[in-house]
């Protein structure tokens, strides 16, 4: 479905997901599963990343923001927000930290400085393309979360 010619990005519908499939969510990683699939075909598919799912949670804001960073973590990128009181936590969770954005800039200054081939960042690690990548993707939550 991902890789259809006219779509652009995919979303779970979590809550009507987890009815249908009769889980009740305890633990919070009950539709881990799913979510990695969705994950996975929008990258198969070469689409953008999937937009992590609404919450019914209005009322939990640093809640929402840390599961916020949890699904960003997992691979989604930004937040479906049902109330506005969801959204500055949303932009929260998904907004790469200090320590985050200071080591992507470390790589991606590596990387340039190599010439866009394999080299080491500060603290000795090897950098390629792949990294970049990841480090290029925090940089764009950075803009994202400030949006």
């Amino acid at each position: 479905m991902a890789a259809g010619p006219r779509v652009e990005f995919v979303q779970i519908g979590e809550v009507d997901l987890a009815a249908d499939l009769g889980v009740t969510p305890v633990v919070g990683n009950e539709l881990l599963w799913a979510r990695a699939q969705v994950v996975a075909a929008c990258a198969a598919a070469r689409i953008r990343p999937p937009l992590a799912a609404a919450s019914p949670v209005i009322d939990a804001p640093k809640a929402f923001a840390v599961k916020t960073r949890q699904l960003t973590g997992l691979g989604f990128f930004g937040r479906a927000c049902i109330h506005p009181r969801q959204i500055a936590p949303a932009r929260e969770g998904m907004a790469p930290t200090n320590a985050e954005v200071d080591a992507a800039r470390d790589v991606l200054a590596a990387f340039d400085a190599a010439g866009g081939a394999a080299a080491t960042d500060s603290a000795g690690r090897l950098i390629d393309e792949a990294v970049a990548r990841i480090a290029r993707r925090t940089l764009t939550r950075l803009s994202g979360a400030s949006a």
